[in-house]
């Protein structure tokens, strides 16, 4: 570098290139370091960050902010946050969060104008928590997997990926006879694969079931695998074994003239 008087110096060029050379004082002794250099450095500073410091900063357009961190002290730098502001639709502005591994698919959270949150892989909604606070999968057969626990030899699923319940209105079976004017009412629970289901047929004056009579057919889902139950006169005093079979209630046993018959049943779709 070549002893000149600042004031005597040519202006430089706009934009720097980042070859140029400065004077820097670094231990009491003056040296020279590269303008870019000196760049680097100051990249180096805006996005180094110290345990439990706060990031903070304000958009009112779309933008991200991307964190990457090197918790372990590997240098491997092996997780990211990125924070982002998207435009959805009608204009509005969303904020996602989303954490994994540097340069992998990871999952993000998703916070709306609604302030329902959307937790999702790949940026693909797949789970949702709306804005009273239920999780919602977005994808049938998607659920909850239980594949951490360590299964019984027979296990075919540890995935629970249904709920459910309702009322359901038993037809008149073929089994049935009916004096008087038909009604019915019913009940399910669906939890998983398993269903229970419960009804009652009534005739304004009686109803009867035959032995291996159908009492209804129209369960709430199509049987998979049999199940098995029981009906009921209003007395409580006649009972038989029923079974569930395709969308049908079937009675083992005869039941004489009543009131109301009652069942119950469980089996699986």
């Amino acid at each position: 570098m070549a002893n000149t008087k600042i004031s005597a110096l040519s202006a430089s060029t706009t934009p720097l290139a980042g070859t140029e050379v400065l004077p820097i004082v670094q231990s009491s002794t003056t040296k020279k370091t590269a303008v870019s250099t000196i760049k680097d450095y100051i990249l180096g500073l805006a996005n180094t960050f110290t345990a439990n410091q706060t990031i903070q900063t304000t958009s009112s357009t779309a933008s991200k902010i991307t964190i990457v961190s090197d918790l372990d002290g590997a240098s491997d730098f092996q997780s990211a946050v990125e924070v982002r502001r998207t435009t959805v639709a009608g204009g509005a502005l969303m904020q996602s969060v989303r954490n994994g591994a540097v340069g992998g698919v990871g999952w993000m959270v998703k916070v709306t104008a609604t302030n329902a949150a959307e937790v999702s892989g790949t940026y693909t909604n797949t789970f949702k928590f709306d804005e009273i606070g239920n999780l919602i999968p977005q994808t049938a057969a998607k659920g909850i997997n239980f594949t951490a626990n360590t299964p019984a030899s027979g296990m075919t699923s540890q995935l629970l990926n249904w709920y459910e319940e309702g009322t359901w209105t038993p037809n008149q079976g073929g089994g049935l006879t009916v004096i008087g004017a038909f009604s019915s009412t019913g009940k399910y629970t669906r939890n998983g694969r398993t269903l229970t289901v419960s009804g009652t047929v009534t005739g304004a004056t009686s109803v009867a079931v035959a032995a291996a009579g159908i009492i209804t057919t129209n369960l709430p889902f199509t049987v998979g695998t049999a199940g098995h139950g029981n009906v009921t006169n209003a007395a409580l005093t006649s009972f038989a074994a029923i079974i569930c079979t395709s969308t049908n209630v079937t009675s083992a046993g005869a039941i004489a003239a009543t009131g109301t018959l009652t069942f119950s049943a469980t089996y699986f779709v």
